[in-house]
């Protein structure tokens, strides 16, 4: 049973990220288009989303991770 909560809770931490990862590019947008083509765009915006994607990859794939091994285990509880 712990394993199940622990699975549903990596997954809602990696909704949100992607939540509040859309809504921080919402922001930055709200900001940067009234400007849009009268200042360069600053390098440190695409290391920023390129951060944020790492970081929603690497949730994503430790939620797959941890539901397949909440899903063995519960699996192999069940056959005795």
């Amino acid at each position: 049973m712990k394993m199940i909560i622990l699975a549903i809770a990596v997954w809602v931490l990696t909704g949100l990220i992607a939540v509040l990862g859309v809504t921080a590019g919402a922001t930055i947008w709200a900001y940067m288009e009234p400007v849009v083509d009268t200042a360069p765009m600053p390098v440190s915006y695409f290391a920023v989303a390129s951060v944020g994607f790492l970081a929603l990859l690497l949730s994503l794939g430790v939620s797959v991770g941890i539901t397949v091994h909440a899903a063995r285990c519960n699996a192999s509880s069940k056959t005795f």
